[in-house]
């Protein structure tokens, strides 16, 4: 596999870290920000579990929670982080402001402001303001921004990263305030959001809501294929056994990759070694996901 796809994908993760926490408001200037809906915990998952973000990034993100622990969801956070109990802890103890590192090189680093809730791309911090940071802010941003014609209530948990009886629950009491509409599609209820009733209240038309991104999922695919491609150029394995675990790995995150747009059905079905060459093609599909050239331009600080 080419060094050049690696450090592609692993320059898109940067970006978007960026992109998206400079729009958040941590220091940092950029000319194109994020245009899609931004996921706080989704991008406080990859800050902490991954090395894409640099030391820089790590003490602004903490300094960013220090001052606006009321608008990140700890629940969230627990069920995104899962098993990541050492970056759960750093994120809970920047949360508490109890971050003990030693004073940074980088003076400018620390300096974090609150995020702009009219910027597009800060929805779910707007709808945390009107709501808090829980169940109820979640599905109405998933909601309002997803494409598509409706979604059950599985579907809105898995979105929403909270357990389907809270979500129920949730939806149901919406349904009930007149700003979420019920439909049945065979033996399914689903729900839609009420987009003339949330415009309205939201001041904004509905082309100007950002765009919904599984976050977490697009993330959690692309930081697997860059780990894959850092171990790669380490083993010196043949072409046959390069393609098989190339495959396997893909196979193994192509649920996420579906659910970011990506379908890798086509490529699967490549024999041997040539799997090498759809997977190339793959891993950029996945860098221009993450993070497309003409959303991201960021001059870090």
């Amino acid at each position: 596999m080419p060094t050049s796809d690696r450090d592609v994908l692993r320059r898109a993760l940067e970006d978007a870290a960026w992109a998206q926490w400079t729009t958040l408001g941590v220091l940092g200037t950029t000319s194109l920000r994020e245009s899609r809906c931004i996921d706080p915990e989704a991008l406080l998952w990859l800050t902490f579990t991954s090395d894409v973000a640099d030391a820089r990034l790590v003490e602004t993100a903490s300094a960013w929670l220090a001052s606006n622990k009321h608008l990140v969801s700890v629940h969230r956070l627990r069920n995104l982080f899962g098993d990541e109990g050492d970056a759960l802890e750093e994120v809970m103890m920047a949360l508490r402001g109890n971050v003990d590192r030693p004073k940074s090189r980088f003076e400018t680093a620390t300096k974090a402001a609150a995020p702009d809730p009219m910027v597009p791309a800060n929805l779910a911090i707007r709808l945390r303001y009107l709501m808090d940071a829980g169940a109820r802010s979640e599905v109405v941003r998933f909601l309002i921004t997803r494409p598509g014609q409706g979604a059950d209530a599985q579907a809105v948990a898995d979105a929403a990263m909270f357990a389907k009886r809270n979500v129920s629950d949730t939806l149901l009491s919406l349904v009930r305030a007149g700003v979420v509409n019920e439909s049945w599609a065979g033996n399914r209820r689903v729900f839609t959001a009420d987009e003339e009733r949330w415009s309205a209240f939201l001041g904004i038309q509905r082309a100007a809501l950002p765009d919904y991104a599984p976050w977490f999922r697009s993330f959690r695919a692309a930081t697997a294929i860059l780990d894959w491609l850092e171990a790669d150029k380490r083993t010196g394995e043949t072409p046959y056994i390069r393609s098989s675990g190339a495959r396997s790995l893909i196979t193994a995150v192509g649920p996420d990759l579906a659910a970011s747009g990506i379908d890798v059905t086509d490529a699967t079905r490549v024999l041997a070694e040539e799997f090498l060459i759809p997977f190339d093609g793959l891993v950029r599909r996945v860098a221009e996901v993450v993070a497309p050239q003409d959303v991201v331009a960021v001059n870090r600080v």
